[in-house]
């Protein structure tokens, strides 16, 4: 029992290896650690479970060949990437962040009506009540984003042709194709998973039919958008603004020049961290490990083959 959050460390494949055959493990839980072929050859296991959505870290081949079964932990932080997804639109859309700098700095003379006034109109932002906010991806988290969203009345539309009919129509929430979901958002949140087919799925051509003063929320992956546009068009004022929670360095460098724009929010991948996320993961992978070891199926498995 080593929990990365006391130890800090990142266990390579080799040395998780050495740990298994050491400590004589009959199941392995991880979050990030490598359980790649060495560790599988190191000792039988019965079962190994990864706290994320998607075990990505674990060798599911390697797994799948000595007969392993891997669970983990689909849809964990979708709850609160969702929220932080609500709090980067609100922030947007009433600019309280450049506001709070503001005050916080000094920026504002009580003595200056007249400049006080201008800067309050500047900042004029607008009820999400009277947006078309549009998701690209209706998967976990587009879905609890649009759950929050349907509170402020807002129009909402989707891109997601992985989806179903019914999935939209559950959750209140207009099939658009990716053209008309550029054209038609006032703000434009990301939930796409990467793959070869949205890798810059957001691109020049995408952002330039955006409407004016448009906003973009990231809370998913950098590599969805195309970095280069999306700097000129928050730098030229095409679009208003965006909230940023993934960059192409986790944590972004000082010198990152999204952080230097007055326009944008950003976070250094906050997303999942929730000490909600936590409980949920646990909860999803130690039911299913429960269920392994009392010989039933569990209810979330990545290689459903090696059962029975």
């Amino acid at each position: 029992h080593e929990p990365w959050s006391a130890t800090g460390a990142l266990h390579m494949a080799e040395e998780l290896a050495e740990l298994v055959r050491a400590r004589e493990i009959d199941a392995l839980v991880v979050e990030v650690d490598l359980v790649h072929e060495e560790v599988f050859e190191a000792r039988p296991l019965r079962a190994v479970g990864c706290c994320r959505a998607e075990p990505i870290n674990v060798d599911l081949d390697a797994a799948t060949e000595h007969g392993v079964p891997v669970v983990f932990a689909p849809g964990r932080n979708a709850r609160s990437v969702a929220d932080l997804t609500v709090a980067f639109i609100l922030n947007l859309a009433r600019g309280i962040v450049p506001m709070h700098a503001r005050l916080t700095s000094g920026g504002f003379d009580p003595a200056d009506l007249g400049s006080l006034i201008a800067a309050l109109g500047a900042a004029r932002g607008f009820e999400l009540g009277s947006a078309t906010v549009g998701l690209l991806g209706l998967g976990a988290v587009g879905r609890e984003t649009a759950a929050r969203l349907r509170g402020f009345g807002c129009r909402l539309i989707a891109y997601d042709p992985h989806v179903a009919d019914s999935v939209f129509e559950a959750h209140g929430v207009g099939r658009v194709d990716l053209d008309a979901l550029f054209e038609r958002s006032d703000v434009l949140s990301l939930h796409a998973a990467v793959t070869p087919q949205t890798r810059k799925i957001v691109s020049a051509a995408g952002i330039a039919s955006m409407k004016d003063g448009a906003l973009l929320v990231n809370t998913a992956r950098h590599q969805l958008v195309d970095a280069d546009a999306l700097l000129d068009a928050l730098r030229t004022g095409k679009l208003g603004g965006a909230g940023l929670d993934v960059f192409a360095a986790e944590p972004p460098l000082p010198s990152d020049p999204f952080l230097a724009l007055d326009n944008v929010v950003c976070t250094p991948h906050i997303g999942g961290a929730t000490r909600d996320v936590v409980r949920h993961q646990t909860r999803m992978v130690a039911s299913d490990l429960d269920r392994i070891l009392r010989g039933e199926a569990p209810a979330r498995c990545a290689n459903p083959e090696v059962l029975g």
